[in-house]
């Protein structure tokens, strides 16, 4: 299982073929691709940014019906709480939407595929470029 993160998911949308090449093989590799509500909360956000594009809100759409979505549960929310703490002790959080992210994937046992290095400071996480 494989979390698709926002920068990945941007890149595909503007069809950036290192973002498209990397979803391809990992389909191929017969991985399930995930993203979270976060993700997806963060592609709507862009879509109406600065003013609502009724083409990008398609776009957007259509990507995600690739995706399972993975929700924020109970094993996420105590992830979350342990992690965000362990992070800020040590100096290096990654902000909260970020920490939820990786929350998400941790509980789902999931790696994550990311252009943001960041991720790589989450214990536990396997996080892939994309």
């Amino acid at each position: 299982m494989i979390v698709i993160d926002t920068s990945v998911l941007i890149d595909a949308l503007h069809r950036k073929e290192a973002a498209l090449r990397k979803i391809r093989v990992l389909e191929e590799m017969g991985e399930t691709l995930c993203t979270t509500q976060i993700n997806v909360l963060e592609l709507y956000k862009g879509v109406y940014s600065p003013t609502k594009s009724e083409a990008g809100l398609e776009n957007v759409k259509m990507l995600l019906d690739a995706f399972v979505i993975l929700s924020i549960n109970e094993d996420a929310y105590e992830m979350f709480g342990e992690l965000s703490v362990e992070l800020r002790r040590r100096g290096e959080a990654i902000g909260d939407f970020d920490e939820l992210i990786a929350s998400i994937a941790l509980a789902n046992g999931a790696a994550i595929v990311s252009g943001d290095r960041h991720f790589r400071r989450v214990p536990g996480l396997k996080a892939v470029s994309p």
